[in-house]
Order: structure tokens, then sequence, then C-alpha cells
């Protein structure tokens, strides 16, 4: 009695668009993973502030030992949290929107809730790079505001309260933390190009469209951990 090996069976690699489709989700993926810990990271600091500032009002009511310089590390901190978090915010919804017009975009066309969601990230997406190509050019006129008479060397903008900061420092931050929100904007916008793209393509050569959802559940999934 002869016996024959089976072959297991070789399954046929997924198409181009369902490869393109799951490559975006892990490029979406790992963003959504650094924006949550910045954002978590920006709440820990404002409520380490919150804490701190109480104690400040407790030990100047009671007479007990206070820090100096108290608000303008306040501001610094505020600086920080509050322009690094937006990234984090704008992923999750969390930012303030109107939605009076949505429900009758969506009655009218599918495709015209998406327009305008696309719409609204270009204006964010306006809004961070005009606002961080300001910020840069600050930061580059306070990091040399003159050049030494006797040394040449580029005089700082220092602030006129202690701690004696220079002013280059937190404007950098805030530089940043709006160059990563207009990236976030511009990334996500084409990020939403693309797979409606790939949807199409993927329809013309007779896929079904629940191939690519499917990538999408197993991408927020895998970003929910």
């Amino acid at each position: 009695m002869s016996t024959q090996a089976v072959r297991p069976a070789v399954e046929s690699p997924p198409p181009a668009t369902v490869t393109v489709t799951r490559a975006i989700n892990k490029i979406d993926g790992g963003l959504d993973y650094v924006y949550r810990i910045l954002g978590y990271v920006c709440g820990t600091l404002l409520l380490l502030l919150g804490l701190f500032i109480t104690y400040q009002v407790i030990a100047r009511r009671l007479g007990g030992p206070m820090a100096p310089g108290m608000d303008q590390l306040s501001g610094y901190v505020l600086a920080f949290a509050g322009t690094w978090a937006f990234s984090y915010s704008l992923r999750t919804g969390s930012h303030v929107r109107i939605d009076v017009l949505l429900p009758l975009f969506s009655r009218i066309h599918p495709y015209m809730r998406s327009t305008a969601d696309w719409l609204a990230l270009a204006s964010v997406g306006f809004f961070g790079a005009v606002t961080a190509w300001k910020t840069w050019e600050e930061v580059f006129e306070s990091y040399c505001i003159r050049n030494d008479p006797a040394t040449g060397a580029c005089v700082q903008a220092l602030t006129n309260t202690y701690p004696l900061t220079p002013i280059w420092i937190p404007q950098t931050v805030v530089a940043i933390g709006f160059t990563m929100l207009a990236f976030t904007s511009f990334e996500w916008m084409l990020s939403m190009i693309v797979r409606g793209i790939l949807e199409i393509a993927h329809k013309a050569r007779g896929g079904d469209v629940a191939d690519l959802a499917q990538a999408d559940v197993v991408q927020e999934a895998a970003s929910s951990v």
C-alpha cells in the first residue's frame, strides 16, 4: 500500500491594496501610540501642576516655604502640556467642533461627510503650519537678538523674572508642539486620500471592500492595547 505525502495548501498572497492598507494601518498605529504617550505625559504634568499650585496657596496662607518663580514655571508647563497634546486630542476627537451640519452632509451624500472632515483637517493643518512657522521665526530671533561688540557672540533674549531662562527654550517647545499638530493633520489627510484610492482600486479589481475593513478592525484592536 503506497502512501502519498500531503502537501500543505499554499495561501495566495493578499492583493497589493490590502498589503498597502495594512502598512498604512501600522504607520497610523505607531503614531497613535506616540500621541497617546504624549497625551498621558501632558495630562500628568497638568495634574502635578494643579497639586503644586494648591500647595503654594496653602503655604502662602499658613506661612510655609514657597517655591520662587512659580508663575513662570507654570507657564512653561502649560506651554508644553498645551501644545504637545494637540496631536493626541486631534486623533481622539477631543477638540471642539460644531456638528450641526454633519448629519445633513451624511444625508446629502456619503462622501460629503468625508469631504467635510478632510476640509476640517486641512484648516487645522494650515493653522498649525502657519503658527509653527511664525514660532520658529521667533525662536531664531530670540536665540540671537544681537552680537556682542566685544566677543562677537550672539546675545540671547532672557526672561525678566527668576529663573532667568533663555526665551528661545520655551518658544522651541511651543514650536515643536504646533509642528507636530501640522504633521498629524497632513498625515491624516494623506492617509484618508490613499485609503480612498485603495478602496476604489480594490473594487475595480473585483475585490471585496470587507477585506480592507477587516484590516482596519485589526489595526483598531492593536491600537487600543
